[in-house]
């Protein structure tokens, strides 16, 4: 499976919306979706499983089947893929959601129709949640609090 960047998807988690680790209201230089939806879909997603401390959303040029994981590229495009990780640091595959119009409906739809679809849609979301490998090795959440002070002590060099 390819590593893929975390600059090159969206990651939500309770305290918002970030690109590459900072906070983000943009992602592939299109205004991201209804900010306030999203995050009210990820409090619902955690309601449904206190386990998610990410869901993180892909905009790729690979195409999928509807919620099969796969291995889609970081090359932008109109498929939206989804992935969530769990607070002990399992991360899930990425599970395809659908094909938008075009690339740029998609990074500026995507976001909002993934969470809405892993908070939603129940056979879509236990695709997401199936697709967590038990044996993974754990990764560490986005901490916003570490992004904030790295951030900082970076602007004052």
């Amino acid at each position: 499976m390819t590593d893929i960047p975390n600059t090159e998807y969206i990651t939500i988690n309770k305290d918002g919306i970030f690109v590459g680790g900072k906070p983000a209201t943009t992602y592939r230089g299109k205004h991201i979706y209804c900010l306030v939806a999203v995050r009210d879909y990820f409090s619902g997603i955690q309601r449904l499983n206190k386990n998610v401390a990410e869901l993180h959303v892909l905009s790729s040029a690979t195409r999928g089947e509807y919620a099969v994981t796969g291995n889609p590229s970081c090359k932008s495009g109109p498929n939206v893929w989804c992935r969530v990780l769990l607070s002990d640091g399992r991360l899930g595959a990425w599970v395809f959601a659908y094909t938008s119009s075009s690339a740029a409906n998609c990074t500026y739809r995507c976001a909002d129709l993934c969470a809405d679809a892993v908070r939603h849609n129940a056979d879509f979301r236990s695709a997401v949640f199936d697709a967590v490998d038990k044996e993974k090795t754990p990764q560490k959440p986005i901490n916003p609090v570490v992004v904030a002070a790295n951030n900082n002590a970076q602007n004052k060099r």
